[in-house]
């Protein structure tokens, strides 16, 4: 009875989403274009599909070529009042955000600010980057983006889902069409998943997931073998938190601990006033431990790698978009 009450709702989110995109689109509301080519990283979805892992990941490989890179972010729920702010590790996860945050302790340069223009042209006056990302930028219109990343979780897809409020999606699922390329993530072998997608017709590509032992407050690395005996808390605060309480499940399994407790919390929960136990370890994701002040929580060291042919294919479409220009 609900959950037919919000469809509603839902009918006048999707005018509203649909009228703004077509605004955009139509270039009636004008986008801004910064000088160097912007990557967007995104979803239809609220919740957690993986885009910042994608996004420290593409980050990285284009520092590895000897690419300069900068990430733009809303910095979503900083306590901040500033315009715009350059990360650093003298600021912390409340300036910042937490995602911003994580993504300066992976030693990647980034810009906070709701205006992503503003960000952008403000970080070239510090340095002379060469190419900008953003995260969760599938539905910020505002900027141009020479290379639009839309990343599906193989166990919830897009077009399982319906708009808010009845289901997750921001926007409707034909909006797919605006997206380069599809980056799957969490891909356990569905065949119609593989099946669905090539319907489309949009290229994608496949992601691993790599969780590489533990990492405590001081960013050390920590074996996994560590917790063999010893009873821990799970503690989450993502977009979704089942997911990360599953892999720990599977970790207990593995490498013989026992979980005592799954604490369920919102996204981007604010630590400040959660009472840790002093005698009990404490199991946490790379997010949350941004935020965390205490040597018994540790987080598992958690990356999302993506096939090099994916790489060939952005760098291909990045290319042949400055050539057209």
């Amino acid at each position: 009875m609900f959950r037919n009450l919000l469809y509603p709702l839902s009918a006048i989110y999707w005018t509203i989403a649909s009228l703004r995109r077509f605004l955009y689109e139509k270039n009636i509301l004008k986008k801004k274009r910064l000088p160097k080519p912007v990557i967007s990283v995104g979803n239809l979805s609220v919740g957690g599909t993986g885009k910042t892992p994608i996004t420290i990941s593409i980050s990285n490989y284009l520092q590895n070529q000897g690419y300069k890179v900068a990430v733009l972010s809303r910095g979503y729920r900083r306590k901040s009042k500033e315009e715009i702010i350059k990360c650093n590790n003298t600021l912390n996860a409340e300036i910042c955000g937490d995602e911003p945050f994580l993504m300066v302790k992976k030693g990647i340069d980034v810009y906070v600010g709701k205006d992503r223009y503003k960000s952008g042209m403000y970080a070239l006056k510090i340095k002379d980057y060469d190419f900008f990302i953003l995260d969760d930028g599938f539905q910020h219109f505002q900027l141009f983006r020479d290379f639009n990343i839309l990343v599906v979780d193989a166990g919830k897809p897009f077009w399982k889902d319906k708009i808010l409020p009845v289901g997750n999606l921001r926007e409707p699922k034909r909006f797919y069409k605006y997206a380069d390329v599809f980056l799957i993530t969490r891909y356990k072998g569905q065949t119609d998943v593989v099946v669905k997608l090539k319907e489309f017709g949009k290229p994608f590509f496949i992601t691993q997931e790599k969780f590489d032992g533990l990492i405590d407050m001081d960013n050390n690395k920590i074996d996994f073998s560590s917790l063999k005996g010893k009873n821990a808390s799970v503690i989450s605060g993502l977009g979704n938190n089942l997911q990360f309480f599953d892999l720990v499940k599977s970790l207990s399994k593995q490498y013989d601990f026992t979980v005592e407790e799954f604490i369920d919390l919102p996204d981007h929960f604010d630590y400040k006033n959660f009472k840790f136990g002093l005698n009990k370890t404490y199991i946490t994701t790379e997010k949350d431990l941004v935020k965390i002040n205490q040597k018994n929580v540790y987080a598992v060291s958690y990356e999302i790698l993506l096939p090099g042919e994916f790489y060939r294919f952005m760098m291909e479409r990045i290319h042949a978009r400055a050539k057209s220009d």
